[in-house]
Formats: C-alpha cells, structure tokens, sequence
C-alpha cells in the first residue's frame, strides 16, 4: 500500500535542511513537490526554522526526532492566533528567509 503525504511527512521532511552537514536537496523536494510552493515556504519559514535553526550553529549536526517536530509546530500552529504570536512568527519568519535564503534558493530551484 502506497503511502500518502501529509503536512507532518513535509515538516519533518523540511527539517532536514537543518540536520545534515550534506543536506539532501533532492530528496527533500522530493516531498515539498506535492505541495505549493508558497505553501512550502510559509512552513519552512513560519514553523521549522524558528524550531531547527540552532542545530546549524552547533558544531554537529542531528537528525530531529520527527514526533517532536510535529508535536513543536502543532503547538505553534494551535497558538498563532494570538496577536503577539503572529508578530513574534512573521518577525522570525522575515529574519530566517534572509539567514537561510541560500538554501531556499537551492530547494526552490528543485521544485
């Protein structure tokens, strides 16, 4: 049986463009392929960065355990609503597209 993706697959997918030292560009547009773009880039940008952009500052690298991935943006998404939150996330938001701008680039240019 075939499986079929889901939001979770791509978060935790997208989270790998934090946790490898040779990130894998085309497996991850394997799975952001079968979403919009604009969509990939909200959650790349409005979700996983603020959770994983430490691990790229350390001196090695981690896999992200998928469960707490999903669990952390779940608890995002279930909170945004609240004014301060939604400044908080597109304040990150606007800072992340420009930190990792490279590798969206490279992933966009894939999809």
């Amino acid at each position: 049986m075939e499986h079929t993706l889901n939001e979770e697959d791509l978060y935790v997918t997208l989270s790998d463009l934090f946790a490898a030292s040779n990130i894998d560009y085309e497996n991850i547009a394997s799975v952001a392929r079968q979403f919009p773009i604009k969509y990939v880039e909200s959650i790349l940008f409005n979700y996983i960065a603020p959770i994983c952009h430490y691990n790229v500052i350390t001196s090695y690298c981690m896999a992200f355990d998928s469960t707490s991935i999903i669990n952390v943006v779940n608890n995002i998404k279930k909170n945004e609503n609240r004014f301060i939150n939604r400044i908080k996330i597109r304040i990150l938001a606007v800072y992340f597209k420009f930190k990792f701008k490279d590798e969206w680039q490279k992933l966009k240019s894939l999809l």
